[in-house]
């Protein structure tokens, strides 16, 4: 049945010098080493891809990364993808193939800041210098490396569609961190659609100032704020969704770990005055934190664990038609200057359900000037309940199983079977939304007759979240898969070993195994063989396991190619050895990249290779 003839091994190998190789390293490897992309740049599926060091690219530079690619951060060197201004990514994945960045460790060894994360600088305007640098540890570089910022709101840094990214997020000090994904002075021409950030190990999205919009974005089991906004932000967010976890927040002694998190900018002397304005806009937000009640949130860590949405510091940031929920305390409009703006609409919550343990605070920040006159007096509480707002939520109010908001046991499930669409007839389904107030005509928002990210009446399996997204990364591993045939292997250790199970996409029983120096299409896989699956269209194949460091294989006559599989973390091909030794002709391993054979340096996890052997042995993965 397989198309390959050993043959045609022999003939491919002759003209693999032309081919790609399969596993790609980009970056020379040390902490804050440099590496340099110009031109135009193409990631392809049939290659991986890892990232070490600081991989920039370069100003009038576009790097496209075909969908179903997978790039994966390094850890040693704490390495980060940056798109510098002027710069392009287009990483333009789809529904079946999305594009995943995430941390070479292997399943259940993960963890957030296993690398850097994804940086895209532009050219839209802050209220900060043109020669402001971004955070993440880059004080140390040349000049001009990381700047962002510039007078184009309609500047455009690519396309993020489809793309999830993990582990990533790095802390070089306070107020200097890499985020999941950080967006420096990012135009609104940029496309963000259908993106998920986990396990960030600090904020999964953060804008400092530009114009970008986005839908579809997902933060899920963050250390520190979902959504960060500074530096006069001006861009517009609908259909997120946010999901946080007890166990992970914000280590240092002054974090705290919130939902939303705005700022003007930071110079106090000024009252955080600088213009323009922060003036986010979002709508349409699910944002579920880590208490799935008020007992729970009452009791839990509240140095850490503060705000569904911290507003301070003259930040505008306004809030439509969302759901807030699992904090300690719901929206706080921390100082004078962002409650002179509340009180004069220009920072509005509309059409919002919130519920929070302790209640709405109205916490004065002393090192604000109150410049306009302070609002005296100023009540949240009052002002969140203002006739005509439609917004939902004395506090304290619950929002579990059978409270108004009602979220099922379902929402605060941490894994795949995590559901927070509500009931039909719940108050998120029946209260009312609309495109009103200072949003009222604009197009970017969809209008929608419920509130926060998710159609009360559409399944999660039918949601926008479906097919794409990843809710348990900790434990897979992500595979992509050419349209053809790929060479295969289960690099984990999964509950089934059964072939529908591992490839469920695959075309009906190609799934073949050659370890007898045959061709078969066994029922149950084993760890360490390698094996042939068809497909008939491109697709990325996940397959949920534990961690797989060493694997071995028998084979039971010389003389022959055999199909040796991979483990959970890339391994140099000298890890390939054999009982007794000296079986392993030429020491050679070669691997299927969808157009010929090559020469393979790297065990890449998921990949299957073939050996030649003149002996009968067993084939050890070390």
């Amino acid at each position: 049945m397989i198309k390959f003839s050993l043959t045609v091994l022999a003939c491919c190998v002759i003209l693999a010098g032309s081919a790609r190789a399969s596993h790609v390293i980009v970056g020379s490897g040390p902490q804050f080493t440099q590496t340099h992309l110009t031109g135009t740049i193409n990631w392809t599926s049939n290659n991986t891809y890892q990232v070490k060091g600081w991989v920039f690219v370069d100003s009038l530079s576009v790097l496209i990364i075909d969908p179903g690619t997978v790039v994966y951060g390094d850890k040693p060197s704490l390495s980060a993808l940056i798109i510098r201004r002027g710069a392009k990514m287009i990483a333009n994945g789809t529904l079946s193939q999305p594009i995943l960045f995430t941390s070479a460790e292997g399943p259940g060894t993960r963890a957030p800041g296993d690398w850097g994360g994804v940086i895209l600088l532009g050219a839209a305007t802050t209220n900060k210098p043109i020669t402001q640098q971004i955070e993440g540890g880059f004080t140390t570089q040349a000049p001009g490396q990381t700047y962002y910022g510039g007078s184009n709101d309609d500047d455009s840094s690519g396309v993020l569609r489809y793309v999830r990214i993990e582990y990533a997020g790095v802390a070089f000090g306070p107020d200097d961190e890499i985020n999941g994904l950080t967006l420096g002075g990012v135009g609104r021409k940029t496309k963000l659609e259908y993106i998920q950030v986990s396990y960030s190990n600090d904020d999964d999205y953060e804008f400092f100032g530009g114009t970008a919009q986005g839908k579809y974005l997902i933060g899920w089991r963050t250390r520190d704020d979902d959504f960060d906004t500074d530096f006069g932000f001006n861009g517009r967010l609908q259909f997120c969704y946010a999901k946080r976890d007890v166990n992970i927040f914000g280590l240092a002694a002054n974090d705290q770990s919130n939902g939303f998190e705005s700022d003007n900018e930071n110079n106090a002397a000024t009252g955080h005055s600088a213009l323009p304005r922060t003036k986010a806009k979002v709508s349409n937000m699910t944002l579920i934190g880590p208490f799935a009640d008020v007992a729970s949130a009452a009791a839990g860590n509240l140095t850490k664990w503060q705000h569904e949405a911290l507003i301070r510091r003259s930040s505008e940031f306004s809030i439509y038609n969302s759901v807030l929920a699992g904090w300690p305390f719901g929206p706080t409009i921390r100082d004078t200057a962002t409650q002179r703006a509340a009180s004069d609409g220009r920072l509005e919550i509309r059409n919002t359900s919130v519920g929070a343990a302790q209640g709405t605070a109205t916490i004065l920040d002393s090192t604000v000037t109150t410049t306009p006159a302070p609002v005296i007096p100023f009540s949240a509480p009052e002002w969140f309940k203002a006739p005509g707002k439609n917004n939902l939520g004395v506090l304290p109010r619950e929002w579990g199983p059978g409270s108004a908001i009602n979220f099922t046991a379902a929402a605060f499930t941490l894994g795949a079977g995590n559901d927070p669409v509500p009931g039909a007839g719940t108050e998120l389904a029946t209260a009312g939304s609309a495109i009103d107030g200072n949003i009222t005509g604009e197009a970017f928002f969809t209008p929608t007759t419920y509130r926060g990210a998710f159609d009360p009446s559409i399944p999660m399996a039918s949601q926008w979240t479906a097919g794409w997204t990843n809710f348990a990364p900790e434990n897979t591993q992500t595979t992509a898969m050419t349209n053809g045939w790929n060479l295969v292997s289960v690099p984990n250790v999964p509950a089934s070993f059964g072939t529908s199970t591992l490839f469920p996409t695959a075309v009906a029983n190609t799934v073949n195994s050659f370890i007898t120096g045959a061709y078969t299409q066994p029922a149950t896989l084993v760890n360490g063989e390698g094996y042939w699956a068809f497909y008939s269209a491109p697709a990325s194949n996940t397959i949920a396991g534990t961690n797989l460091t060493t694997a071995s294989v028998t084979v039971a006559s010389g003389n022959r190619w055999v199909l040796v599989g991979s483990v959970s973390t890339f391994k140099p091909a000298s890890a390939l050895t054999s009982t007794p030794p000296g079986a392993i002709v030429g020491g050679t391993l070669y691997e299927w990249n969808g157009t010929v054979y090559v020469a393979a340096t790297t065990l890449v996890p998921g990949r299957g290779y073939w050996v030649f052997v003149n002996a009968p042995c067993t084939l050890n993965i070390n």
